[in-house]
This record gives C-alpha cells, structure tokens and sequence, in this order.
C-alpha cells in the first residue's frame, strides 16, 4: 500500500510541475502573429473581409488540430512571408533584425568617439596663436602708444 501512496504521490508532482498551457489555441493567440494583407494591421485587430476569412482559416484548422507553426505556415504559404507581423529570421530579412543593432553600434561608437576628441580639445586649452614677429612688433609699438 506504501509504494501504490508513493506512486500516487510522484504522479500527482510531475502532474503539478507540468506547465499550464491554458487551454488550446485560441484565433486570437494566432491573429496577434500575422497581419492582414488588404490594410497590414494585426490580424486581431483587422476587421477587412480577407481578415475575417483568414480568421475563419484559423478557426478551422484549430478545430482540426493543426499546430500554431502549421497554421501559420499555412498563411503564408497562402499570401506570402508578408503576412507576417515580424520578417522571418532568415535569408535577406535577417537585415530587419540586424539592422537596427548595427545602428545602435554604430551611434554608440560615434558618440564615443566624438566625446574623446571634445576631451581632449578641452586638455590641451585654447592655445597660444604664433604670430609673425613683425606682428609682435607691430603690437609692442600700439601698446607702448597706449600705455603714454
């Protein structure tokens, strides 16, 4: 009888530490993931008529127990990767991805850059400006004039 109360005891646990999904999909759940190709707003929000049958696709295959990735394959394979609401990670839309940390980067090591050389204009000082010895003259007479 002990080992039967273990038994239970372990199923009841792995029961218990299995993640909660929530139920199955819901149209909505899938909807949020593509967008709708006559107005490219989210398809949960879209209320064109292509958005509607598209919904009703999804309702359906749910029903049939399609998977989330094959429901979604489905719509592209129907109107494109366009339908997506985020580019794929692949191919030349990975430049959708990369692009915009590229950037960042790039913005980050400019400021850098840019700030080491204010630094450094503001060590070294003004400076003193070289004047022609002639000039140097030139000011020593008016400041003699001056001083009288």
């Amino acid at each position: 009888m002990s080992r039967l109360a273990g038994l239970v005891a372990v199923a009841l646990l792995a029961l218990a530490l299995l993640p909660v999904s929530g139920g199955a999909l819901s149209v909505n759940e899938i909807a949020k993931e593509v967008r709708c190709p006559t107005c490219n707003t989210p398809l949960d929000v879209s209320d064109a008529p292509v958005a509607r049958d598209m919904k009703q696709y999804i309702a359906v295959r749910i029903e049939a127990g399609w998977t989330r990735e094959q429901i979604i394959d489905g719509l592209v394979d129907e109107f494109g990767t366009g339908v997506l609401a985020t580019p794929p990670k692949s191919g030349f839309d990975l430049v959708a991805w990369i692009g915009p940390l590229v950037g960042v980067f790039a913005g980050l090591l400019v400021i850098l850059l840019l700030t080491r050389a204010w630094a450094r204009r503001s060590r070294a000082g003004p400076g003193a400006a070289a004047i022609s010895p002639e000039d140097a003259a030139l000011l020593d007479e008016e400041l003699r004039r001056h001083d009288r």
